[in-house]
């Protein structure tokens, strides 16, 4: 049987300064609980769970400083959550088999009775910033019963998964770019057990960088560490088998570059494993794991890097994001 687990690395590149979140205009609280976010031994509930705390936010207007530019500040701020999958309804979806899901929803202990559970602008979260005052509380995550979905949960053991993307702007500007002043992405992975037993294995991916000098990469021809991955079992098997897969993580692409937020220009790059013997990649890695720990478990930790960047190109003026997805796949 095989079964997958999924982490991410999400790289940015700045290289324009357009967006007006200067330091001190704004004073931004991110908070993320990630004691079971990324963790698969959490649990999924058939008649569906709820308030699994995700993260705290808050922000306070800084009233010292003048908005730049001659921009006028509103007080009027709006925070957007999108979803991935991006579905009419958001779903965990399994890994695997996107058939078996479970409908999904987030809800803000600030904002009563609304259930985001949808990309509908009427769920957008609006913000007040009232001179001094703090606005702020908790986004937890839930999940709704699938009894009036699915006859019976055969099939459904296994991982799920799908993440969730907050945008803060200033409501005179909803959805510019240049305006944006929060980008969070909050990955979830859960199990529902169903009547199986499992091998508990675990995914670790640290990112050890956010932004990136691109053009420093270029003039010098050089690489950079991006982040690690630690791959953790309670497995001794030697009949089981389980391999790193690294690949973008955007949907649809299949080489690793810089994407444009507001244009179409790409910088293609490369990823290599430190301390690795496999070559480089423009397009994707794999990793079969043969290294145990000291109790003779499965065991596995690698450190990546991005290189190959083409010398001597100048590019678009812009904002740019690129994903490293990392999957775990175990055939037991």
């Amino acid at each position: 049987m095989k079964r997958v687990i999924i982490g991410t690395l999400v790289l940015l590149l700045l290289v324009t300064t357009l967006i007006y979140s200067a330091s001190g205009w704004y004073d931004i609280t991110w908070q993320p609980n990630n004691n079971w976010l990324n963790d698969s031994s959490q649990q999924l509930y058939w008649e569906g769970i709820s308030n699994k705390d995700m993260a705290h936010f808050g922000v306070q207007y800084t009233t010292s400083i003048s908005p730049p530019d001659g921009k006028v500040f509103d007080r009027y701020l709006t925070l957007v959550v999108s979803s991935e999958p991006n579905l009419l309804q958001y779903r965990i979806q399994k890994i695997g088999d996107l058939s078996k899901y479970f409908r999904s929803y987030i809800t803000h202990s600030k904002v009563n009775n609304l259930e985001i559970d949808s990309p509908n602008q009427t769920q957008y979260i609006p913000i007040r910033i009232n001179g001094w005052s703090y606005w702020g509380g908790n986004f937890y995550f839930n999940t709704r019963s699938n009894t009036s979905i699915f006859p019976n949960d055969e099939g459904f053991t296994g991982i799920y998964t799908t993440n969730y993307r907050f945008h803060l702007y200033p409501t005179a500007h909803l959805l510019d770019e240049e305006y944006l002043l929060l980008d969070e992405t909050l990955a979830v992975t859960l199990k529902y057990w169903g009547s199986g037993e499992w091998v508990a294995t675990n995914l670790v991916v640290t990112p050890f960088v956010t932004d990136v000098d691109v053009t420093y990469l270029q003039q010098h021809a050089t690489e950079m560490t991006v982040g690690s991955v630690e791959f953790f079992s309670d497995d001794d098997s030697s009949n089981h088998t389980y391999t790193i897969n690294i690949t973008p993580g955007e949907i649809g692409e299949t080489q690793f570059g810089f994407h444009q937020s507001v244009g179409s220009a790409t910088i293609p790059y490369q990823v290599r494993i430190l301390d690795s013997t496999i070559p480089p990649s423009s397009s994707s890695l794999q990793r079969i794991i043969t290294t145990r720990d000291g109790n003779n478990h499965w065991y596995d930790y690698l450190e990546l890097a991005i290189l190959g960047f083409t010398p001597n190109v100048l590019y678009s003026v812009g904002n740019y994001q690129s994903i490293i997805k990392i999957s775990l796949t175990s055939n037991y």
